[in-house]
């Protein structure tokens, strides 16, 4: 039978009906989307008839029985003979070797391609939950804006009122109370439509981004040195154990159809019974054959030019996802660093907000504030809130791609898994 690669994921946290950490979430995201996938287990059994048809292009034709009688019917001819005739095609010494080559690579190759499945579809599932996470962060800063409009609104209602202020200004806020809300109907929308990508890959069984998830997975990841960055560390990652996977089984498969580019060569056993004619007593004759392919003929020639091409295809793809990935990874090492940058540039008035948010309010209820000064002071404060949320998601995601690339955990938290194999 095929062996059937499983994946069992080791969590620290196993059986925590809601993790508490932002950390412990994330795998259990992971956890999630790796148990609940179906284009997940459609991937896994893609690599394996994959695997199988490739191992039975290196096997043999299967063996075959003939059974002739001559004569047939009520009235047989003395002449009649019955023959059996059992035979096989074989791989012949240039093909053997390729044949174990091919089988070999295979069935190392499975696993391979198998993990790197439940990697990516764990990487996908944790980048859908971080931009869950960010449209969540953002909704509460337009349904923060819209409860401070709310007061505000109600502030001026009052004081027109009283007669303090002219009804056009209470009309004016009111405009900007209604884009507010416009604005939390939108963001809201969003988190529902990223939650139910989220629950495409994971089902139901995965806990919620919290506020403050963004931050503590900042500071709970970290991004590699540009040392870091290079053909070698990058080999180890998911993509290129991925793509010199694919290449091997490629190449190995190419030596092996041109090998049998003519075809198998042919043994065959055969047993013959003639009857008794007249006089002549019958007997039982035993045969031999044996036909090896000539190399001539322009099919196989054909066939040995496109497991050329074939090889010089695999080796062109590896070069090319070498190359793509190192890309990749100063890209986002590129994006990690500007992201960190922006977040040291305005950690110090971020610190500041809660201070100038009460102030604001403060000068606006006793009047030393207009109500466009006010409204103009927070949109300033929420425009920083959101810059913030925006470099911590940016971040993240870079993050992300950098751990998968590299296949390094201490860039970006990675559950754990082992493997076993069922037959």
């Amino acid at each position: 039978m095929i062996p059937v690669v499983v994946f069992v994921w080791c969590l620290s946290h196993a059986g925590a009906t809601e993790p508490e950490s932002a950390t412990a979430r994330v795998e259990s995201v992971q956890l999630a989307a790796v148990t609940s996938s179906p284009a997940l287990q459609a991937r896994l059994h893609e690599a394996a008839f994959k695997g199988a048809e490739a191992r039975s292009e290196a096997a043999a034709i299967n063996p075959y029985v003939e059974w002739q009688s001559e004569g047939l019917g009520s009235d047989r001819t003395p002449n009649a003979q019955d023959s059996l005739r059992i035979g096989t095609p074989f791989n012949f010494f240039g093909q053997m070797g390729p044949a174990r080559d091919l089988a070999r690579t295979t069935q190392e190759g499975l696993e391979v391609i198998q993990k790197a499945a439940v990697r990516s579809t764990a990487v996908e599932a944790t980048r859908r939950w971080l931009d869950l996470a960010a449209a969540m962060e953002r909704l509460q800063v337009r349904r923060a804006r819209l409860e401070r409009l709310d007061t505000a609104l109600a502030l001026l209602e009052a004081r027109h009122q009283l007669g303090e202020v002219a009804g056009t200004k209470v009309a004016q806020l009111d405009l900007e109370h209604t884009d507010a809300a416009s604005l939390a109907a939108v963001a809201s929308a969003k988190v529902e439509g990223l939650r139910q990508a989220v629950a495409e890959l994971c089902g139901a069984g995965y806990p919620d981004p919290r506020l403050g998830d963004l931050k503590a997975l900042a500071a709970a990841t970290r991004s590699p040195d540009s040392s870091e960055i290079h053909h070698e560390t990058l080999a180890f990652g998911v993509p290129m154990q991925d793509a010199n996977t694919g290449a091997e089984i490629e190449k190995s498969r190419a030596r092996m159809e041109a090998a049998t580019a003519w075809g198998r060569p042919l043994i065959e056993a055969e047993w013959e019974h003639f009857p008794d004619i007249g006089s002549v007593q019958g007997y039982d004759a035993w045969g031999f054959r044996i036909a090896v392919p000539l190399p001539l003929g322009s099919a196989g020639a054909r066939q040995r030019a496109a497991a050329r091409e074939r090889e010089a295809f695999a080796v062109a793809s590896r070069q090319s996802a070498a190359r793509g990935s190192l890309s990749r990874a100063r890209a986002a090492l590129a994006v990690a660093e500007g992201e960190e940058a922006r977040l040291i540039t305005v950690d110090a008035a971020v610190r500041e907000l809660p201070r100038i948010e009460a102030s604001l309010f403060a000068q606006f209820r006793l009047g030393a504030l207009t109500y466009l000064e006010y409204v103009y002071g927070m949109v300033r404060h929420d425009h920083l809130l959101l810059t913030v949320i925006d470099a911590h998601g940016d971040l993240l995601l870079a993050r992300l791609q950098l751990s998968y690339l590299l296949n390094d955990p201490s860039v970006f938290p990675t559950a754990t898994f082992s493997t076993g194999e069922d037959s």
